[in-house]
């Protein structure tokens, strides 16, 4: 069966935040140290209301997967956040937020969505 999440590129992500959405990562595959280097897998999801994207890159449309915690990290700086958790187990997912307050609503959505998973 085909999954039929809608996606977002990373100029609508912004914009999305600034409408009061919330940044989730989800760790697609389990973290693991690898020399200096924290390594595994992780993608972007954005909730906007009752409506859920991922970050895809432009071309082809795939989902965009950070690789180390340090690109993943490197993302959520240039999205404006202050502070960044990061899940390492598959299946694990952590809430970003500005670092001050949650966006109107979004303490009830998260709510919501861990009640979901």
């Amino acid at each position: 069966m085909r999954n039929l999440t809608p996606v977002i590129l990373q100029a609508g992500l912004k914009e999305a935040l600034t409408e009061g959405g919330i940044v989730e990562a989800h760790c697609v595959e389990d973290a693991k140290k690898v020399l200096n280097v924290w390594q595994g897998s992780w993608r972007i999801h954005l909730r906007l209301g009752d409506t859920t994207a991922v970050l895809v890159i432009s071309r082809g449309l795939e989902p965009r997967e950070f690789k180390t915690v340090t690109g993943l990290i490197s993302f959520g700086v240039e999205l404006g956040m202050s502070t960044i958790p990061v899940p390492l187990k598959k299946g694990e997912k952590a809430i970003w937020t500005d670092g001050t307050t949650l966006p109107p609503g979004a303490a009830e959505t998260a709510a919501n969505a861990e009640a979901d998973a």
